[in-house]
Formats: structure tokens, sequence, C-alpha cells
């Protein structure tokens, strides 16, 4: 069970995951130790799973997003699918899910022609998969991480 100071650490740190442990103690009037030891106890839970840098990718020179959409040839195909489509480094984020596509896939690319090579060579040579469906985002409107 969390109570509302490991809710306040846990905003805290999606807000900065940086934030040192003496800030948040002053923030939530704790001491360092008892903030040190509820971080450790969200840790061992798997409530935070890292503390991870985001990336402007269009200053790293990839200009291109996009989203795919795949049909696999069979829904049983998905954990092999799953496996060789986590080998792809241009894929930061996959969800299996209802509707349509068994797997909606999020690729970061350096452009349109990059984006081509990566569908083509990368994903949809993989055995198992039936087709995909692409989607260009042209503009990222919202990005953060939910606050408790």
């Amino acid at each position: 069970m969390i109570d509302q100071k490991d809710i306040d650490i846990l905003n805290q740190l999606i807000e900065n995951s940086r934030t040192s442990t003496t800030q948040l103690s002053k923030s939530i009037d704790i001491s360092n130790v008892a903030t040190q030891q509820r971080i450790d106890k969200l840790e061992k839970a798997g409530i935070i799973k890292s503390y991870t840098a985001q990336l402007d990718y269009v200053l790293l020179g990839y200009k291109t997003t996009a989203y795919i959409g795949i049909f696999l040839e069979k829904a049983k195909n998905y954990k092999t699918v799953i496996k060789k489509l986590s080998k792809v480094p241009q894929i930061t984020e996959s969800h299996f899910t209802t509707g349509n596509y068994s797997i909606f896939a999020k690729i970061i690319a350096k452009d349109n022609i990059d984006l081509m090579n990566i569908l083509s060579e990368k994903i949809q040579s993989i055995d198992g998969i039936a087709r995909t469906e692409t989607f260009i985002s042209l503009h990222n409107g919202i990005q953060k991480n939910m606050k408790l």
C-alpha cells in the first residue's frame, strides 16, 4: 500500500527524476532516511521501474515519428513476433491491442525514407506478420507522464 507521501514522491519524480532525496525530503517534510526508504520500497514493489532521460529526437536528427498497426497471420504468433520487434531499435513502444490491429507500435526514424527502410527491411520481413498500416505523426501535441 502506498500513502499520500509516497504519491507526493512519485509525482515529483515524474516531474524530474533527478530530484535529490534532500529536495524530496524537504518538500514532503520527512527525513532523508525515511524518503530513501520509501523510494527503495517503491522500487522493490516495481512501482518505480527505472529512471530515464526524455530525449528530443528531432534535435538528434530523427524527424519522423510514426505509428504502425500490425496485423498478425495468427494471434498465436504474438510472442514470437514481439520478441523480434523488440530487437528493432527504432521501435520505442508497442501494445497488444483489441480492434483492427494485433499490435500497435511507435517508431522513431530519421525521415520518411528511413521509415520506409525500417518497415520493409526490419518489420514487414518478420515471419508471422501479415501486413502493416502506417500513420505518420505530424506533431506531438502532448507528451507527459500521468501524475497520480
